[in-house]
């Protein structure tokens, strides 16, 4: 709640994953008429199992990737007349299909792009990119004429990283790329260097290239660089 405005969880969609955020929407929000009372962040890593040397015992679970994080959402939307009004209004006996056909045209199928929207979720903090992954519809209450006043709309959606910022990511963790870091208690220059390397070997590299006096102790605050590796492997600038 913002100065006492109640905040709504979104869904915006658009057409380009490339330049989801930047580019304009391209279709209406969907608005949930009443916000999760929880939601779920699933994180999942890939490993391999290594089977051991003849004589050797257990299996070397080895990493394999990062799988992408997993959201899920349960929607409540009522049109008993009770519950909060849909954004946009709409008559109380119609919110429950209402609401579900504005999910369905947020998240669903595009005709322009052949494929499911892409998508961006935001409520409060919580910030995703991100495309549907699945959806029900548990419909709960009914008036005498069949239509429905309660229904719970289960989620979930699996995390959207564009190629071009997936690449400009690896680009900034690579050994390639220079790096800058400020000391902190209990920094060393050894460690540092397998971090930005993934070697420690290069330390004596990195303290020449900052003009190190030593490589034993560093000065909190210091700021030190991390030059890129050149192609005859040395570690300058």
């Amino acid at each position: 709640m913002i100065d006492g405005f109640l905040v709504k969880l979104t869904i915006i969609p658009f057409d380009k994953g490339e330049t989801i955020q930047a580019g304009l929407p391209s279709g209406p929000p969907f608005i949930a008429q009443i916000n999760p009372e929880s939601f779920t962040v699933n994180n999942e890593v890939n490993y391999s199992k290594v089977e051991p040397a003849q004589g050797g015992t257990g299996d070397e679970a080895k990493f394999g990737s990062i799988k992408p994080r997993s959201f899920s959402f349960d929607f409540t939307v009522d049109g008993t007349g009770a519950g909060p009004i849909t954004i946009p209004p709409v008559p109380s006996e119609l919110a429950v299909i209402t609401q579900v056909k504005n999910f369905q045209m947020t998240t669903g199928f595009s005709g322009e792009i052949h494929r499911p929207n892409f998508l961006v979720i935001t409520w409060g903090s919580f910030f995703a990119t991100c495309v549907l992954e699945s959806y029900s519809v548990n419909y709960k209450l009914f008036d005498p004429t069949g239509i429905p006043l309660r229904a719970v709309l289960s989620a979930k959606f699996i995390e959207h990283t564009s190629a071009t910022f997936e690449d400009l990511a690896k680009n900034l963790g690579s050994p390639d790329v220079s790096h800058a870091h400020e000391v902190i208690e209990g920094d060393h220059l050894a460690l540092l260097t397998h971090q930005y390397y993934d070697s420690p070997e290069r330390f004596v590299q990195v303290a020449r290239f900052n003009g190190l006096n030593t490589v034993r102790s560093l000065k909190v605050g210091e700021l030190l660089s991390f030059p890129p590796v050149t192609n005859d492997g040395k570690t300058g600038a």
